[in-house]
């Protein structure tokens, strides 16, 4: 898609949970979260995101809409916004499905004012290729998470194999891993609905 930075990666596969190594989760479209005072330093590599989509009868092309709301501690603010997997054509699907991210955030690299934000808003809208809002009664953003990524996170560095020849770029993660981390999240909710 035209004006998707470089190193900026995603896909999508058959889903209904966030990955557990997403730390901020919430359900819903949005979730908020504290910045720590240093965390737009030199060994900030970017931001990776989740969105956990419920389709019904959905036949539209879609694209994944992320806006950041940043605010500092005088409640000023600043917004920026990125675009998870998205496709062009009319498919249909039935079901839910995952949506994982990288993006960059050149940005916030770059420009200092970013450092003095102590709060971010990360809202995931569903839209077509022409920029309108998707009916909630086709889809809808059921969970989502995100979470910062830095250069001296092993765990992280571990588990997207990164590569940085000049710019950061995400090979997509093992899908049987995936898939396990996906199931057994999911045996938990359903054992928890049981008993609710």
């Amino acid at each position: 898609m035209p004006d998707v930075p470089a190193g900026a990666s995603s896909f999508c596969l058959p889903g209904d949970v966030t990955p557990e190594w997403f730390s901020h989760q919430r359900w819903g479209s949005t979730v908020t979260f504290q910045l720590s005072s240093d965390w737009a330093n030199s060994e900030f590599l970017g931001f990776s995101l989740c969105a956990v989509i419920a389709f019904r009868s959905f036949s539209h092309s879609l694209q994944v809409k992320c806006t950041y709301h940043f605010r500092n501690k005088h409640s000023d603010s600043h917004d920026l916004y990125c675009y998870l997997h998205g496709w062009y054509d009319e498919r249909r699907i039935h079901s839910e499905h995952i949506f994982v991210g990288f993006d960059p955030c050149l940005v916030a690299k770059k420009d200092y004012m970013f450092s003095e934000y102590s709060e971010v808003s990360v809202e995931f809208q569903l839209e077509d290729m022409n920029d309108n809002l998707l009916s909630l009664d086709l889809c809808q953003v059921i969970e989502c998470g995100v979470r910062l990524l830095h250069a001296n996170d092993e765990d992280e560095i571990h588990r997207f194999a990164m590569t940085m020849p000049g710019y950061y770029h995400l090979y997509p993660l093992d899908r049987d891993g995936l898939e396990a981390t996906f199931q057994a999240k999911r045996t938990i909710g359903e054992q928890r609905r049981r008993h609710n």
